[in-house]
């Protein structure tokens, strides 16, 4: 695991590295979950970098995540967004993971919206609906402690509950089926048993998912205030495709979570 200083310092570079070529302020981040490129649809492009370009930047390596980052515009609203992440399932380590966040919060970025293609664990949601995500169940064993400077004390909440408000009333004004719940995350790569599906369940879980627990405590750490979002493109356990089929439904429903982050950051 790299020191502290040495993190902040190849944060600093890569940031200067983009910097250079930014031509206004950004303002807000956003993550990329499996499949859903869609999203970028929502904003328009000024410029890209592959993220083999940016100095110390993690190369995504499985299937659904372009590997680029974008920064775009909506309106007045300048925005980066990671198309595609990295995992820990990859061989990264959480700290390697969470580096674009460190990268962001240098170039000005105060809000995160971080989605992630995700299984029903609860009967309360199904294919296509979209999770808001009120509070997380951490099992990926080592992501804040990784990335923590200190005890996590919660003088505030991992997600914003003004930014879920705002969104879960986007969905109603929208017609698209959203609902407020909690994310389970495992490390993975493997995708549930019927025996951790039950679980999950037990523990109070609405969906699970492989990643966006180690950017939300690392936002968590640095003040920035985090949308979390999961599109439900299968139910845990009930699906034989593997990880293409979900990707697959994923681009098929980013339609609708491209609604609610384009709302939200015309609301903001």
């Amino acid at each position: 695991m790299l020191e502290q200083g040495s993190i902040d310092s190849r944060a600093d570079e890569a940031a200067e590295h983009l910097r250079k070529s930014i031509p206004f302020r950004l303002r807000t981040g956003i993550v990329l979950g499996s499949g859903l490129g869609a999203v970028r649809e929502a904003f328009k492009t000024v410029r890209t970098f592959a993220y083999r370009e940016i100095p110390h930047f993690p190369v995504s390596t499985v299937k659904g995540h372009e590997g680029r980052l974008i920064i775009g515009k909506r309106g007045r609203h300048g925005v980066v967004v990671m198309d595609g992440r990295v995992h820990r399932y990859e061989g990264y380590a959480f700290n390697t993971v969470t580096f674009p966040v460190r990268v962001f919060r240098r170039l000005g970025v105060s809000t995160m919206i971080i989605t992630n293609a995700s299984g029903s664990v609860s009967n309360r949601f199904g294919p296509g609906d979209i999770l808001l995500i009120e509070d997380h169940i951490d099992l990926m064993w080592g992501a804040v402690s990784e990335l923590s400077r200190g005890p996590q004390v919660m003088h505030r909440p991992y997600y914003s509950k003004r930014l879920t408000g705002l969104a879960a009333d986007l969905g109603v004004a929208k017609g698209i089926a959203v609902k407020k719940g909690v994310l389970l995350a495992t490390t993975g790569p493997s995708y549930e048993t019927p025996a951790e599906v039950e679980f999950a369940r037990t523990a109070g879980a609405d969906a699970a998912t492989m990643s966006t627990i180690p950017e939300v405590t690392l936002c968590h750490e640095l003040g920035i205030a985090v949308l979390g979002m999961s599109l439900i493109t299968n139910v845990a356990a009930g699906h034989s495709g593997g990880h293409e089929e979900v990707v697959g439904f994923a681009e098929e429903g980013s339609r609708n979570l491209r609604a609610i982050i384009s709302g939200v950051i015309d609301a903001i």
